[in-house]
């Protein structure tokens, strides 16, 4: 029993199967805290897809992902193309979004009565 399980280990090693079981996690998480948390303050709940993640030579990354938030009845979702270098945001851009605005904090509302 001992044999096959070091068996499956090294195939999953060799084949690459490890190594992205927890990328997608890892960079989700970056991208929360980063950009997605603030755009989705408020509401209910959100989720985060990867949707690609390609390496660039100068060792920095792009990377595609979907946002999608619930808040009341409604929900919002963007695509974003992200550049992330050594574990920053640094750039980004909106390829597609639809719903809501973002919540906004009490302090940047607007004072003005309806």
């Amino acid at each position: 029993m001992r044999i096959a399980v070091i068996a499956v280990i090294q195939f999953l090693v060799l084949a690459g199967g490890t190594t992205g079981w927890g990328a997608d996690d890892a960079l989700e998480g970056l991208l929360r805290a980063q950009a997605f948390n603030r755009e989705f303050e408020g509401f209910d709940s959100y989720y985060v897809k990867i949707e690609a993640d390609q390496p660039q030579p100068d060792g920095s990354h792009e990377v595609l992902a979907i946002a999608s938030g619930k808040f009341s009845d409604n929900t919002k979702r963007m695509k974003v193309l992200f550049l992330i270098v050594d574990g920053h945001i640094v750039g980004g851009q909106v390829l597609e979004g639809t719903g809501l605005p973002p919540c906004l904090a009490p302090e940047h509302r607007s004072s003005s009565s309806l």
